[in-house]
């Protein structure tokens, strides 16, 4: 079975979805940099898109995990890797309607290398509680408002630091000119204690399609599965992500609101 769920301009049972723009700036206009990069950094970054995408990824994981905020997070990725926060700044967990008593899910937010056309769009979750039953595949993935060139995907997650560390996928189920995503095992979980994939990172690298510069918006989902269940594939288009599953019952679905409009441009 498939469910498709457009995240812009459509209605959804029990959720508010915003509009393209509704949280961005007025057209053709860049949001404010969150954490600027100073000038002349040298970023301590590997060149290499792939490897780039996985140790930006891992370290958002990381210093999430050490209890830093988003805005000291964007100050240390500008410090040290030269990262520049261009999609205004500050952070929140904007999950859409329910389940949110289960899950938060964060905002997208894009980060531009220095010097380069190149982009990082990233995304994360966490779970409020673990839930009871964590059988089948999850799933999750970024769109974009416009089509973009994919270089690079990275998923890290782990759990809660009671048991389980950190698992790394560089490998996306789908990736295309709308986005990326993956599908990846949640569990196991060791009762109310701790869960595999309690919370997770999500990064894909991209330059504009082409030449010119282009105003855009990130979005992010999330499929959770159960018992019988499982997520077996993802399709991707402008603004949408869809889910397919092995069965009509025993999951659900649930979207972050947008990151804010940014200009991405390509020489």
């Amino acid at each position: 079975m498939h469910t498709k769920m457009r995240l812009v301009g459509a209605a959804m049972a029990g959720a508010v979805l915003l509009p393209i723009g509704a949280s961005s700036t007025a057209f053709g206009q860049s949001a404010p940099a969150g954490a600027p990069a100073a000038r002349g950094c040298v970023s301590k970054l590997p060149d290499d898109a792939k490897a780039q995408t996985q140790q930006v990824t891992a370290l958002i994981q990381k210093l999430d995990g050490q209890g830093l905020s988003q805005d000291r997070i964007d100050a240390k990725l500008a410090a040290d890797h030269c990262l520049e926060r261009v999609d205004g700044g500050g952070s929140e967990f904007s999950t859409l309607g329910n389940p949110s008593d289960e899950i938060k899910i964060a905002k997208p937010v894009i980060y531009k290398a220095e010097g380069k056309d190149r982009y990082i769009a990233a995304a994360s979750w966490k779970w409020k509680k673990i839930p009871s039953n964590t059988k089948g595949l999850d799933a999750f993935a970024i769109s974009f408002s416009k089509k973009v060139t994919p270089l690079a995907h990275s998923l890290v997650y782990r759990g809660n630091g009671q048991v389980y560390g950190k698992k790394k996928m560089t490998q996306a189920f789908k990736s295309s000119a709308y986005g990326a995503g993956f599908l990846f095992n949640e569990g196991p979980n060791v009762g109310k204690i701790d869960m595999q994939g309690y919370q997770g990172v999500m990064g894909i690298s991209f330059k504009a399609s082409k030449r010119g510069c282009w105003n855009l918006q990130a979005f992010s989902k999330y499929g959770h599965s159960w018992k019988s269940q499982s997520a077996t594939g993802i399709t991707l288009g402008l603004t949408s992500i869809g889910f397919n599953w092995a069965n009509t019952g025993n999951k659900w679905t649930q979207a972050s609101q947008p990151s804010r409009e940014v200009r991405v441009c390509r020489s």
